[in-house]
């Protein structure tokens, strides 16, 4: 049976109770939580991208540079970069080609990780959850490379715990590595620290890939945006659009 998002918001409460009493128990306690599209909407990371390559390189692409006359709102940024070039209206093959070139250049770096923009109630909700005594895991597929520095650096700016007691970033040690398969790989390591109380993603195949290394952990998967012709989500994974306590409804006068 479907469930409301304000009930699956209880279930968020919920983990952060049982981490509180398994902290208590001196029981060793993990939460999980993926970065892009879980915590952080990199949409924005795109969009000034995009922005500073048509300043850049206005010559070269002419239609890029005019899309953000008419640009309207984050919507239009897809998963894909070649689908929001397309709503751009950027149609020409060689300007297109330049850009994902750009784009890439910029989006897999360090650098430009600061451009993203916290989930609401995100920030909050994992001080909360280690607070309450969990180790913090931030478990992404951005690489030691290029992105890890950035990747400390965009949490610190937003006051994510990371770096102190009770946190642990996880990165890919190497770009190409596929991310299903390396959180697979890795997921076997984390059984061995500890009893994971809750696991956050917001791919449907990572999501399921944890829900089935960890069965007793709570398994949230947030609906932002993931990639194209991902699996169904299994069974007794609770979906959440964001990490905000549900508005309650205005008294009546």
């Amino acid at each position: 049976m479907k469930t409301s998002y304000a009930e699956n918001h209880k279930l968020l409460e919920r983990a952060v109770e049982v981490v509180t009493t398994r902290t208590a128990q001196r029981r060793s306690t993990l939460a999980i939580f993926d970065l892009d599209g879980t915590l952080f909407d990199n949409r924005t990371r795109t969009m000034f991208i995009l922005r500073e390559i048509s300043e850049k390189f206005d010559s070269r692409v002419p239609g890029l540079a005019a899309a953000f006359s008419s640009f309207r709102d984050l919507s239009e940024v897809d998963y894909s970069l070649d689908v929001t070039l397309r709503r751009l209206r950027v149609r020409n093959p060689a300007e297109t080609a330049f850009i994902k070139q750009e784009w890439a250049k910029r989006f897999f770096s360090d650098e430009y990780q600061k451009y993203d923009m916290p989930l609401a109630g995100a920030k909050a909700y994992v001080e909360r959850v280690h607070k309450a005594g969990a180790t913090v895991i931030y478990l992404t597929g951005r690489d030691v490379g290029r992105m890890l520095v950035g990747t400390t650096e965009v949490l610190r700016l937003y006051g994510f715990p990371v770096g102190v007691a009770g946190t642990m970033t996880i990165v890919k040690k190497e770009f190409e590595q596929d991310d299903e398969i390396f959180k697979k790989e890795v997921s076997e390591y984390i059984d061995r620290l500890g009893e994971v109380a809750a696991v956050f993603e917001n791919e449907p195949a990572n999501s399921n890939i944890l829900r089935a290394r960890f069965p007793g952990a709570a398994s949230f998967f947030v609906e932002t945006q993931h990639r194209p012709g991902a699996p169904r989500l299994d069974a007794g994974i609770i979906r959440i659009k964001d990490f905000r306590p549900p508005r309650r409804p205005a008294a009546r006068p």
